[in-house]
């Protein structure tokens, strides 16, 4: 993993900004000004930390190629992304809520990681974990993607997988496993409870190592016989189905 995040574009960098102690330089285009860029140059200062002004290359080679807004953020990997899976175990047990993850298991495209983790900072999720060398990675691309939901979430990229999922589930964690062939819809499983939701990539699906540890494995319900869903429309689907359980207290069937 690399030793410190990109995060490009104005929401992001201000979710970073806001997410205390992850940023520790921001730079900030000196030929564009806006009142929005101003403020928070002017919050980033206030908060200790260093902005310096830069011209457009500059910038465009820090957010290697993305659209950044002529705004960059550099963020210390320990603020939003951990690779030691005794973090993630450690920020379980300081939970005060019954947890819920998102496991991702080994996304290729880095928009397609980008929109998840939006979706998981939309709808409040605690934790994602991804494999530390399988997938994307976190990059310009996957923050932008993600308009600060790398900053809301907590991020942790685990090496030893396998020992991972176990650990999670030694923890009363149930694991429920996304498959558009499974014949059990979302809406039949009862989803309040501490809970990781599994993804897998775009073409395979979830792998068969990570479906082994899996409690069940539940499917997306579509009106047509088109199915395939984008993972990230399918995870927001999923996401959504669990906090509407939650809010409600029971599962809708059939």
């Amino acid at each position: 993993m690399k030793s410190t995040i990109v995060v490009c574009g104005l929401r992001a960098v201000e979710e970073a900004i806001n997410a205390a102690g992850t940023v520790s330089r921001i730079y900030c285009s000196q030929n564009q000004h806006s009142a929005r860029r101003r403020a928070l140059c002017e919050q980033a200062t206030a908060s200790g930390i260093d902005v310096v002004y830069v011209g457009k290359e500059r910038l465009d080679r820090l957010a290697e190629g993305i659209r950044h807004q002529g705004m960059v953020a550099v963020c210390r990997p320990d603020g939003s992304a951990n690779v030691e899976a005794g973090d993630l175990f450690e920020h379980l047990d300081n939970l005060t809520e019954v947890p819920l993850l998102l496991v991702i298991d080994g996304i290729q495209d880095p928009r397609n990681l980008g929109a998840c983790l939006r979706a998981a900072a939309a709808f409040g999720a605690h934790a994602v974990v991804i494999p530390k060398r399988r997938g994307a990675g976190i990059t310009p691309t996957v923050t932008r993607v993600a308009a600060g939901g790398v900053s809301r979430v907590p991020l942790f990229q685990v090496s030893n997988w396998p020992r991972t999922l176990i650990s999670l589930k030694s923890r009363g964690v149930w694991l429920i496993g996304a498959d558009e062939n499974s014949k059990t819809d979302v809406t039949e499983v009862l989803l309040d409870m501490p809970l990781a939701l599994v993804v897998g990539g775009e073409e395979r699906g979830v792998r068969p190592g990570t479906r082994k540890h899996c409690d069940e494995m539940v499917r997306v319900p579509t009106q047509t016989d088109f199915a395939s869903l984008n993972v990230a429309v399918a995870v927001g689907v999923l996401f959504y189905e669990t906090i509407r359980q939650r809010i409600s207290g029971l599962p809708r069937r059939g």
